[in-house]
């Protein structure tokens, strides 16, 4: 092919006149002489155009392998054939038709090399192996124009070239889509796990898109693949055994591998999915068991972890009402129990605390409200009886001695009702008994004074100035006092019992000094 900057004819416009024109000017103009030089000088400048400088135009260097090369070795061909031709057509063609003839070729060999290029870029990019046919269809269009070129027919040759260059730049507009498609076909294979697929197309498509991110990202995902495809079908086959657990933990590994794997992301949510649900169910499941053996802690954390795992389930709450239901049974069963353990120990002031317990769990449990009408009342006389035996010297009051003998009196109805199985009250009872008859029976008290200290036994009587005295006071704690003008008062606190020997001397002897 011809350089383009050497072939450019750089000769002022000419336009061709008739015959009868030219010799009307020469016999018209006097400067016919100069005029004739002038052609002369034209006519070897042109000769030199035509026979000299087609021998020095450079040959067009062959770009690639396939058909069209035909048309980049028949451009050399032509202008060499119409080197060694022009001698004989010199006296045939005019400069003027030399000059067109030169134009065509290099539009058609402007042509020409953008097909060339056009060519090898496609070439770069397999187009042989997405578009065979349509390449080769262009192909054979440029053959034609080689055979046009080498007949120095250009403007048809250059009309072929171009309709092959239109052909190949309509391949190279489809190569986008093509990429596109075929990118799309990877992927799909990727994500189907299809290795043989895959290994097909990857090395296609990075040869059409050597430059693309998308591209690169999607061959890298393929070498990857066959690891992939054994974690799979490892952690399929645990979680068909229901080892979900090392199945996510598989499936996990794959996806760590390829991230962008969709199929594998769907398959984990599913597996990790059924692991929620066999964790939620076994936190179920113990729970359950553990309410059955009424261990009430375990149980509620089992059914709080089944909730924390799948919040939204109503199984968690429903159970843990359920355990609130029984726990309160269990724990007033418990109490009504101990209640009955206590009865039967007689310990009243106890069962009548329990029972109180039971009813602000319930306030409509009958077995307590019954259960506390009984134990109530024999919890007061057992309190009162415990009372009168451990504070006995209060019996010296008639009144407390009276309350006294009516405690004894309802202790011994209550006695009546059950004789057999209130073996403590029958001991309080007979405790009782004994202090009251102690405390009703009086015993002799010896009082010694010096005669002339007033003596008083309070809230008994008053016996005056005594030498000695001997009186009768039930047993009990008394207090006598002496009192004598000009001395200090004394104040003498006893225990009168049949243990004792009951002397109590009573005088004043330290003078009060004015």
């Amino acid at each position: 092919m011809t350089n383009d900057s050497k072939d450019t004819l750089r000769a002022a416009s000419f336009e061709p006149r008739t015959d009868s024109q030219s010799v009307h000017e020469v016999s018209d103009n006097p400067r016919q002489n100069g005029t004739w030089i002038a052609l002369a000088v034209g006519a070897v400048l042109l000769g030199l155009v035509v026979f000299v400088l087609p021998q020095f135009a450079p040959t067009p260097q062959s770009q690639s392998s396939s058909a069209p090369s035909a048309a980049a070795s028949a451009a050399p061909a032509a202008s060499t054939s119409s080197t060694t031709a022009s001698p004989e057509n010199t006296s045939e063609r005019s400069p003027f038709a030399e000059a067109q003839l030169a134009k065509v070729r290099r539009s058609a060999q402007e042509v020409l090399q953008s097909l060339l290029e056009t060519q090898s870029r496609l070439e770069s990019r397999g187009v042989d192996q997405w578009a065979a046919d349509d390449f080769l269809t262009a192909s054979g269009i440029a053959v034609e124009g080689d055979a046009l070129y080498r007949a120095q027919n250009f403007d048809e040759a250059e009309a072929l070239y171009q309709q092959a260059l239109d052909s190949l730049i309509a391949l190279e507009a489809r190569l986008n889509d093509e990429i596109d498609s075929r990118l799309a076909l990877l992927l799909e294979a990727i994500e189907s796990g299809d290795e043989t697929t895959a290994g097909a197309i990857a090395p296609l498509v990075q040869q059409m898109a050597p430059d693309s991110d998308a591209v690169f990202d999607a061959v890298e995902r393929v070498t990857l693949m066959p690891d992939i495809a054994d974690l799979e079908a490892a952690a399929k086959a645990s979680f068909e055994q229901s080892r979900f657990s090392t199945a996510v933990s598989q499936i996990d590994e794959a996806l760590g591998l390829d991230p962008a794997h969709q199929r594998l992301a769907k398959v984990a949510r599913l597996y990790k999915s059924a692991l929620t649900t066999q964790r939620f169910e076994d936190a179920m499941t113990t729970g359950f068991t553990l309410l059955g053996d009424s261990d009430f802690a375990g149980a509620r954390a089992s059914f709080q972890s089944a909730k924390r795992i799948l919040p939204a389930a109503d199984g968690p709450g429903a159970a843990l009402a359920q355990l609130e239901e029984a726990e309160t049974l269990s724990r007033l069963n418990a109490l009504l129990g101990e209640a009955a353990k206590l009865s039967a120990e007689e310990q009243w002031t106890e069962v009548v605390a329990v029972l109180e317990q039971a009813l602000a769990i319930d306030a409509t449990l009958v077995e307590a409200s019954e259960g506390l009408e009984q134990a109530r009342p024999l919890a007061e006389l057992f309190a009162k009886l415990d009372t009168i035996v451990e504070k006995q010297a209060r019996l010296v009051d008639p009144v407390v001695l009276s309350e006294a003998d009516a405690s004894l009196s309802e202790a011994e109805v209550a006695l009546r009702t059950n004789p057999q199985t209130w073996p403590v009250l029958k001991r309080k009872l007979v405790a009782v008994r004994s202090a009251v008859a102690t405390a009703s029976t009086p015993l002799p008290v010896v009082i010694t004074s010096d005669g002339l200290t007033e003596i008083t036994i309070k809230r008994v009587a008053r016996l005056g100035t005594v030498s000695s005295r001997t009186v009768s006071l039930r047993p009990g704690q008394y207090q006598f006092l002496g009192s004598r003008n000009g001395y200090r008062d004394v104040l003498i606190t006893a225990n009168i019992n049949a243990a004792s020997d009951n002397r109590i001397d009573v005088r004043c002897e330290e003078a009060i000094i004015r």
